[in-house]
């Protein structure tokens, strides 16, 4: 009996050990994807040769090994196993974020974390950090600016009250919150295309879930029977750029340009508004 309880205890002691045992990956780039070097993700593949590739890549390689052109057909459990089990700190934890993500997950952990860098919107400025910084930063630093062509300006806006633009292509409005505690900056930009004006929306935030999420209605009036609206959800972004949009954006005709003013009403997302993106996209 003595005997057969020390062998049990044995056993016990060492199946405690094997799952205390860790291992530190000091080089985090074979986690990587070999031809997007984006992080992998589950499922992961690989050829006959060992190459590993994420699953986006197989599919748009048709299954074909980018390095020998094997067919990538493999699942690689022992690597899948590592993702599921490997914990990295979050890419921003030098700007103070303390979280450590499953690392399967760290490109959506990144994408939503509060500690994002975002830039601020004005052309003329390269200051950088969260998007409260950013605000303060932009409040601070920019208030009363003049707008013109590929320059900015900074102004109030109330969620749920109309706001009437004057912009031509190259300008770029910059709009802060106009809340007791602070807010989320959205930026109104206008390109010019062969077609018309293109105005785009957006606000400097990362897409963590309850920061930065506004609907807006743009309308442009160029006389009393003719009316364009548009309605969208406010992308969030943590840098605007000067490239024009290809997606999410009004086009205003040549033929409506200059006789009227563009009318925009920003709010912020409700529950409702929420449970229409889930019914849409199922």
């Amino acid at each position: 009996m003595a005997d057969s309880s020390g062998d049990g205890n044995g056993s016990s002691t060492k199946t405690s050990q094997k799952r205390q045992r860790t291992g530190m990956l000091t080089d985090l780039d074979v986690m990587d994807c070999s031809v997007c070097f984006d992080t992998l993700t589950i499922p992961i593949f690989q050829c006959d040769n060992g190459h590993m590739a994420c699953s986006t890549c197989c599919e748009k390689l048709r299954k074909r090994c980018a390095t020998c052109t094997y067919p990538t057909i493999i699942r690689n459990r022992g690597m899948e196993r590592v993702l599921e089990l490997l914990k990295v700190p979050c890419p921003n934890a030098e700007f103070g974020c303390s979280e450590e993500v499953i690392y399967d997950e760290k490109s959506a952990h990144f994408k939503q974390c509060t500690f994002a860098q975002c830039t601020c919107p004005f052309r003329s400025c390269g200051f950088t950090g969260s998007y409260k910084d950013v605000y303060e930063h932009s409040v601070a630093k920019h208030s009363g600016e003049g707008y013109g062509y590929r320059f900015s300006s900074l102004e109030k806006f109330e969620c749920g009250k109309p706001l009437y633009l004057s912009l031509s292509g190259g300008e770029r409005l910059v709009l802060k919150e106009q809340t007791k505690e602070g807010g989320e900056l959205v930026v109104v930009d206008c390109f010019k295309s062969t077609d018309g004006e293109k105005f785009s929306v957006s606000c400097i935030a990362p897409k963590t879930p309850g920061i930065g999420e506004f609907t807006c209605i743009l309308t442009a009036n160029s006389c009393p029977e003719c009316d364009l609206c548009f309605t969208s959800s406010v992308k969030r972004v943590c840098k605007v750029t000067d490239e024009p949009p290809q997606e999410h954006f009004m086009l205003v005709p040549l033929c409506m340009q200059h006789r009227g003013k563009i009318v925009m009403c920003i709010n912020r997302k409700t529950s409702k508004d929420h449970e229409g993106a889930s019914t849409s996209s199922a």
